[in-house]
């Protein structure tokens, strides 16, 4: 059972692209961590095992268990499908799907065997695709109030010079707000506020998150693996939005003929964490593993613009008028929350039957992030600003513990691969959780591999448009999502 507060709703509406804010923090604090088919098949389930170049970010001492080098690359198809209404209007649901073809993993281990209490050295490097941010989606229906009411609330008490480039100036530019001269009070062509009115949005996201990595790991007395890496993350996002309102056939809205705003966001930057790791091992067919993930301390830059259209027809004629706002930009710095994990893995045999079971524990406080814009020190709007964000990380954010089980069996050179995952998302209002599903199957021969993953995820959320001061006219709605992934891993030892 899901439920949407008006707080979740507000937090994942990011109403206007010139303002950063707590939607920015989550989106780069939650990662997935996948790169090869074999990772993905077992449900990225590996913090206790080893010999796979994924561990390099779940837990880097995995790597310790190469005896051999190691090239591996692995081209991905991923999917995405979303279901969206407003929440006043379900049977207006719109389904929407798109694929895309990339890059999950390129890698290189080299091993060595140093001779002596230190039983391996080796050393990784590679790109990893660690998260993916498409989606397509259309929202669509019949909801009291407008979005002319949000516009004229930014604008009270304001003189036409004080209005903002991006929301008020630009509405008060096309007439969809009015001032009255008497006073600095604005108002819109909808005197009956809660008028129902059809409305659309077009949301349309691409970019993730890609990892360089740098790592070693070390294996002492056959008994204790420890390892280390060093990550630079390349976030890209790009969003465009498109709201619309439109008058019914029999003009219920006196003027008002209909309302189009577009928002574009380009995001990109440069991070940098660092990972620890330890898998001990009690015996033959028992592992222990846990690992510590710093802070990701994220350098980004956004692009924006902004561009509104307002129709309406009054005793003069017929208006269409259009606005194109400024180029925007703004520089700003988020840290996000440090993870740790514990892992526990078995090694198995029957007979001629091999294989591993491992179960992680994922532990993250996404109260511990952080969001500063770069002019903090000389702008006190920005202070403000910032302040507003980090107490909104207090107040709205949580904690989350994440369980992911995995499996993988082989009978001479085939694998078979299961695994299950389970995600609590970071609000703290909302009991939503991220369940996915994976499996897998791979062939192994001495100097060659080749890996199938595949993983089916779903998930939902609350979203708002816009948001106003009467929260009876917030248009909330719903939004599905359905995530398919395959991965091909093609490996060569040496």
């Amino acid at each position: 059972m899901k439920k949407y507060s008006f707080t979740i709703g507000f937090l994942f509406a990011f109403i206007f692209v010139d303002a950063q804010n707590i939607t920015d923090v989550v989106r780069w604090s939650n990662t997935d961590y996948v790169g090869t088919a074999r990772t993905l098949g077992v449900g990225s389930s590996f913090g206790a095992m080893g010999g796979d170049f994924s561990g390099v970010s779940i837990n880097p001492a995995g790597i310790a268990d190469y005896r051999i080098s190691e090239f591996m690359i692995t081209p991905s198809l991923r999917s995405t499908g979303s279901n969206a209404w407003f929440a006043q209007d379900k049977n207006s649901a719109t389904r929407d799907k798109a694929s895309k073809l990339g890059l999950d993993n390129i890698g290189f281990v080299l091993a060595s065997d140093p001779g002596s209490k230190l039983t391996s050295s080796n050393f990784a490097i590679g790109y990893s695709r660690i998260a993916d941010l498409n989606l397509n989606t259309t929202i669509s229906g019949i909801v009291p109030g407008s979005i002319t009411t949000y516009f004229a609330e930014q604008a009270q008490n304001l003189t036409v010079d004080e209005l903002d480039d991006f929301v008020a100036y630009p509405a008060y530019n096309v007439g969809a707000i009015l001032k009255d001269e008497a006073s600095n009070n604005y108002y819109t062509d909808f005197s009956n506020t809660k008028q129902p009115v059809y409305r659309t949005q077009d949301i349309y996201r691409r970019g993730g998150i890609d990892e360089l990595t740098l790592a070693w790991a070390g294996e002492y007395n056959h008994r204790l693996n420890m390892g280390i890496s060093m990550s630079m993350p390349f976030p890209r996002f790009e969003e465009l939005k498109t709201y619309k309102e439109t008058d019914s056939a029999t003009d219920e809205v006196e003027y008002f003929d209909h309302l189009s705003l577009t928002e574009r966001l380009n995001t990109s930057g440069l991070g940098f964490n660092l990972k620890l790791g330890f898998v001990y091992k009690f015996n033959k067919n028992i592992r222990l593993g846990g690992s510590f993930h710093s802070p990701t301390w994220y350098s980004l830059n956004d692009d924006y613009s902004n561009s509104i259209e307002y129709a309406f027809t009054d005793a003069r004629g017929s208006f269409n008028n259009k606005y194109d706002t400024p180029d925007g930009g703004f520089g700003y710095n988020i840290t996000t929350p440090w993870r740790a994990t514990g892992s526990l893995g078995t090694i198995l045999r029957f007979g001629e039957i091999k294989g591993f079971l491992n179960g992680d524990i994922e532990y993250i406080d996404y109260t511990n992030a952080s969001y500063k814009g770069k002019s903090y020190n000389s702008d006190p709007s920005e202070q403000a600003h910032d302040r507003e964000v980090n107490r909104e990380i207090l107040n709205r954010l949580g904690s989350a513990v994440n369980v992911r089980l995995g499996g993988e069996f082989a009978y001479e050179h085939f694998r078979v691969r299961l695994g299950y995952g389970i995600e609590r998302t970071a609000y703290n209002a909302d009991d939503f959780y991220n369940n996915k599903v994976s499996f897998g199957i791979g062939f192994r021969d001495d100097n060659f591999f080749i890996d199938l993953g595949f993983r089916i995820s779903d998930y939902s959320e609350g979203y708002y448009p816009y948001y106003v001061k009467d929260t009876s006219l917030n248009p909330l709605s719903e939004i599905e999502t359905n995530k398919t992934r395959g991965n091909l891993t093609l490996g060569f030892k040496f």
